[in-house]
Order: C-alpha cells, then sequence, then structure tokens
C-alpha cells in the first residue's frame, strides 16, 4: 500500500526525541511489511509556515500542503497521530474519495477534534484499553488497543550486561503529582546515587543521551500519572525505552500487566513499596538481571515493530485468521 503517516515527527522541535518516537517506530513497521510510507509532519510544517514558528499561525498553509500531497501521492491509507491541527473537511474529504483512513493516540485523553471527526475513521488505536477502549467507542465503535513498539535498531542496548553508575533514574515533569514523590526520594535516597532528568527545561535529556541514562542506571522508574491508572495495560512510552534497551525497571502498577510481563515486570503503589523495593534489588542483583533479560527478550519479540503495524493493517484488513496470533488481540 501507498501510506501517508501525519503526525509528530520531530523534524524541527525536539528532534532527539524522534530516536524513539512512537509515529517513526510505527512507519519502520509499515515499511519493514513492504508499504511505501511517507511521514509528514503536521506540527513542524505549520510551525515551518509562520514568521514566529507558531503552529496554529502557519496552519492554512500546512493543511494546503497535505492536500497538495494527497492529491499527488494518491494514498491507500492516510494514518493520523493525533493531528488536531487538521482542518475537519480534509477528514470529510478523503471519505467522500474512499481513502482508508486510521487515527492513534498516544494519549489517554479525548480530545475535541476526535469528537467531531471520530466515526469518519475506519480504524481507531488508542496506547491504553479497558476504560479508554470504552469510550472511544461511544464515538467509532471500531476502536482497539495499541501496544507501544520497539525496534532493533532503535532499542539497540543491553544494559544488564554492563556495570552502571547511577543507582536510580527517574524522568518525569515536575507538576504536582510527581513534586511529592520527588520530594520523598530526595529525603529517603539521600545515600543513593540518583538521577533526576526531565523536571525543568534546563535538566531535560532527549535523544541518545536519555537512552545512555536509561543504560547507565541499575533501576529505572517508570511513573504514568493518577489519571491514566484506570486503564487496562496502559504505560507511557517510556517503559518499552527501559524494557526494550535491557535495563532494569520498576513501575507503577498496571492494569492486567501480568498478561504480558508475567511476574518479571515488578510494581510499586505508593511511596513507601517504592523504597523498599529500590533496595531490595539494589541488594539483589542477581534477580534484577535476570528480570532484565527475560523483559528485554519479552518486549522485542511481542511488541517489535514489525509485529505491531502488521497488526494495523491485519485490524483493517479484518483478518481473523491473523489476529489471533496477537496476544494483546481480545
Amino acid at each position: 500500500m501507498k501510506i501517508i503517516h501525519c503526525a509528530p515527527f520531530n523534524l524541527f522541535t525536539k528532534t532527539g526525541g524522534s530516536l524513539y518516537s512512537n509515529p517513526v517506530k510505527i512507519s519502520m513497521g509499515f515499511i519493514e511489511n513492504g508499504h511505501f510510507v511517507h511521514n509528514f509532519d503536521y506540527r513542524d510544517s505549520s510551525r515551518y509556515y509562520s514568521l514566529f514558528k507558531n503552529k496554529k499561525n502557519g496552519q492554512k498553509k500546512m493543511n494546503q500542503l497535505f492536500k497538495k500531497l494527497i492529491d499527488e501521492i494518491k494514498p491507500d491509507l492516510v494514518i493520523f497521530g493525533h493531528a488536531e491541527l487538521i482542518e475537519e473537511d480534509l477528514f470529510y474529504d478523503l471519505k467522500k474519495r474512499n481513502i482508508k483512513m486510521i487515527f492513534w493516540y498516544n494519549d489517554m485523553i479525548i480530545d475535541t477534534l476526535f469528537k467531531k471527526v471520530g466515526h469518519l475513521f475506519d480504524k481507531v488505536f488508542i496506547t491504553g484499553a479497558g476504560k479508554i477502549i470504552d469510550d472511544l467507542k461511544q464515538i467509532n465503535s471500531e476502536s482497539f488497543f495499541l501496544p507501544n513498539p520497539v525496534h532493533k535498531s532503535i532499542e539497540a542496548n543491553i544494559a544488564y550486561e554492563h556495570k552502571q553508575k547511577f543507582d536510580l533514574l527517574f524522568s518525569g515533569r515536575k507538576d504536582n503529582e510527581r513534586k511529592k514523590l520527588i520530594s520523598f526520594m530526595e529525603m529517603n535516597f539521600s545515600e543513593l546515587n540518583v538521577k533526576y532528568i526531565g523536571q525543568n527545561p534546563e535538566n531535560t535529556i532527549i535523544g541518545n543521551e536519555y537512552f545512555d541514562l536509561i543504560c547507565d542506571s541499575k533501576i529505572v522508574l517508570n511513573h504514568s500519572r493518577d489519571i491514566y491508572k484506570i486503564n487496562k495495560w496502559y504505560t507511557s512510552d517510556r517503559l518499552m525505552h527501559i524494557l526494550g534497551n535491557g535495563s532494569f525497571c520498576l513501575s507503577r502498577t498496571i492494569i492486567d500487566g501480568e498478561d504480558f510481563f508475567e511476574d518479571k515486570l515488578d510494581y510499586y503503589k505508593d511511596e513507601n513499596e517504592l523504597k523498599e523495593k529500590v533496595f531490595y534489588y539494589l541488594e539483589n542483583e542477581e534477580e534484577r538481571i535476570s528480570k532484565s533479560k527475560w523483559l528485554h527478550k519479552r518486549v522485542h519479540d511481542l511488541f517489535n515493530t514489525k509485529n505491531v503495524s502488521s497488526y494495523i493493517i491485519d485490524i483493517l484488513n479484518e483478518d481473523d485468521n491473523k489476529l489471533s496470533k496477537y496476544e494483546w488481540y481480545r
């Protein structure tokens, strides 16, 4: 198929993030499965067309460029990742032209645009299940879970084979919710070598340096926000960055996470349990490495980009025979 993938690809902004962004990985998977893919970064294209590099000011010209691209490539399928700047009329035009459309979400919040045009898509995907899928199905009944993918050329490290400098790595914005956690960690882990990143622009690390820090840490936290905890299987794509690179992860509880990770991914439900498990795994290196090895192989076997992108196409084609092989297809 000829595919146009309209999503944020970090062409001009947060460029290092393109190393491990889900849009890039999903497109790589389609190419691995034999499809042509043109990546269209609607956000940075809007910035490009704005004198002051403002997304809104360049929105009109970006949409004109996107329409021209569709007319010239004549895709079989257009995939939208978020797409909050795309004009509503364009979705209706694609529908009239019988061009297949897929929409996918990285977040657990249904935005205003999707509420208006969500019914137009042939299939919808989101990186969570349970309640959020039920909510999406109120708008489009063809809504499905989408795993966060990994790729062997991106998550290419094997951290458990090396000595690590840091005891613990925490990555995340210092919002009101995480501020309390960071204060707890600073008070209770003062004797440990802890690395904090992402709390402000000055200590935000992206690109390969971010992966280097993951690999150089004995324990890496995967701390999703409270608002997202109610959704089955949901986790930030950070989990794939950690496990895919062979590092050891302590994660906030993932509802039904054992469906994929058995008892190898360990969770903490509160700060006291976090403290207990951090010290436990720092003292029990053999168990830490054993679980890291198992999880590293597991995510590369199960959630590799070729497998995830093949699943998207099999859903689009409603191929029940092929869909039965995906563990997350229920």
